[in-house]
């Protein structure tokens, strides 16, 4: 894993924002654990609710609760991350 990585703690309620600013939603949980995060289950919308399976791989900084992703909103819902978190 990459050590960059490794000393991120993920939490849930974690702002998930992409390269161009939009915010993709919130962190509902860290996959497989948070030891050993692999993917970000996120979670958009409440009345309309949509999860998705960031790979962590995506993330490009990690700070003050605010998790910033390497790629745009349009890459990140054309990506097929969609499913159950």
């Amino acid at each position: 894993m990459d050590p960059t990585i490794a000393q991120w703690r993920f939490k849930v309620g974690d702002q998930v924002v992409s390269a161009d600013d939009h915010k993709l939603g919130k962190v509902c949980g860290v996959l497989p654990d948070a030891a050993h995060p692999t993917h970000l289950a996120v979670e958009k919308g409440k009345l309309f609710r949509h999860d998705y399976r960031i790979p962590v791989a995506t993330v490009c900084n990690y700070e003050a609760g605010t998790v910033h992703l390497s790629v745009t909103e349009r890459e990140a819902l054309a990506a097929g991350w969609e499913g159950t978190a």
